[in-house]
């Protein structure tokens, strides 16, 4: 057994000239060793702590090795994924149990829990952010080689790599076929941290995220990410990004920011950090995200597959089968979800300026139906957003649009029948 739990930080590993080689005969994939690990053969069970890291090995396709996850890992297609507690402080007998040969953390995992998982011999690799599209690209074909070897694996992280930036490249050539012009928009992403507004600036990751959108950055030529408000308002970009309402807040209290044509005719929408640092499948929703709030003409219809079929099945049922019989097609049976959302219904009711954990599921039930757009909604506080969430998902529901959430519509949102919100019946 290995008697230390060795961390890295993958996505400085070159910028910190550390060696990263390839050991073997032949093409055999392994042994493989990175930086101070060497990893004698293919890991069968990981269990992923870091919500970003997660996204890359989903979207290389690594995802099937994965016996575990973090409560903070919660892309909606990882939700199967057994969770083993938080990210720093992780249940560690779950862990064991799952037969885990790594595991992926973030930079704050407990070190009482390393102490307990370096005896059971499973090594821990703590990434790093890619703050620039090149360290992403690095971290892709890393994961690959530590997921697959060093062959197969580095193939398939490269492969992944291509393909992520393939798909963002689509989502441009859609935005300048719509445009039809020469005219850019110009954009920008604000976050507010240490007590100051910052910008998200030239050559990081996040600028290559806005410039995928068909737009140029207002910060393209500035290295420090401090706001200028004045550069802000020679640039005055006809949209703005931000990432929480501490944020807005700051913006709309400035003299010259609240001042901008974006700010004030509402063209702002908030992007968390987590959609603006989960670098795989998520990054292409995040971009969907930016591009169809920009161009609400390309915005695509979320009906999946399933949804369209049973579209389908229900327009055939009312088709005459002959000149003497009508088809029917019996609705699928309906079940309360109450249990699965730990949510007990039973006279339960909620109205605006409630906060409470009743108010959190709900907010995530309407989240998960699509009736919430943000994920920074889910708060515990019954606001403006849910009431107006609760408005839209009661007309699309036959109840009446009150904004309150009554017991009746509270017992039809957790049934798993409940409609769902298309970009027809959205707000």
């Amino acid at each position: 057994m290995r008697k230390r739990i060795v961390s890295i930080a993958l996505a400085f590993v070159l910028a910190l000239s550390v060696a990263v080689t390839f050991t073997g005969c032949g093409n055999d994939d392994y042994p493989v060793e990175v930086a101070n690990i060497t990893i004698e053969s293919e890991p069968k069970n990981i269990v992923v702590l870091d919500a970003s890291t997660a996204d890359i090995i989903s979207y290389t396709g690594y995802d099937i090795k994965m016996v575990g996850r973090s409560d903070e890992v919660n892309q909606e297609w990882l939700s199967v994924v057994p969770s083993v507690g938080s990210q720093n402080s992780p249940d560690v007998e779950k862990i064991k149990t799952y037969e885990t040969d790594i595991v992926f953390a973030g930079e704050g995992l407990d070190n009482t829990v390393k102490e307990n998982l370096e005896k059971e011999n499973i090594k821990v690799i703590t990434m790093s952010q890619a703050k620039t599209p090149k360290a992403l690209e690095t971290n892709y074909l890393t994961l690959g080689k530590i997921l697959g070897g060093k062959v197969t694996g580095a193939n398939k992280g490269a492969s992944a790599y291509d393909d992520l930036i393939s798909n963002m490249e689509q989502v441009k050539s859609s935005v300048k076929a719509e445009v039809n012009s020469d005219i850019l928009y110009t954009v920008c992403y604000l976050f507010y941290e240490d007590n100051s507004l910052k910008l998200m600036t030239s050559g990081t990751y996040g600028d290559m995220l806005l410039g995928y959108t068909g737009a140029v950055n207002a910060a393209v030529n500035i290295d420090e990410n401090k706001v200028d408000v004045n550069t802000l308002k020679v640039a005055n970009p006809n949209f703005i990004f931000y990432a929480d309402e501490a944020t807005l807040n700051a913006i709309k209290a400035d003299a010259v920011l609240g001042k901008l044509t974006a700010v004030k005719s509402g063209k702002t929408l908030m992007v968390t950090a987590d959609d603006m640092n989960r670098q795989g499948r998520s990054a292409l929703d995040t971009l969907n995200k930016m591009v169809e709030f920009m161009y609400p003409s390309l915005k695509k219809s979320t009906a999946t597959n399933d949804e369209a079929s049973k579209t389908t099945a229900t327009v055939a049922s009312t088709t005459p089968a002959n000149n003497n019989q009508t088809a029917t097609t019996a609705p699928a049976e309906s079940t309360s979800l109450a249990d699965k959302y730990k949510i007990k219904l039973d006279k339960l009711s909620l109205k605006y300026e409630d906060e409470n954990d009743n108010v959190k599921i709900m907010q995530q039930r309407l989240y998960d139906l699509g009736y919430v757009d943000d994920k920074e909604n889910i708060t515990g506080y019954y606001g403006e957003i849910s009431q107006e969430a609760v408005k839209n998902f009661q007309k699309n529901n036959g109840i009446k649009a009150t904004g309150e959430a009554d017991n009746a519509t509270l017992v039809k949102m957790f049934d798993s029948n409940a409609v769902k919100a298309t970009p027809q019946n959205e707000q």
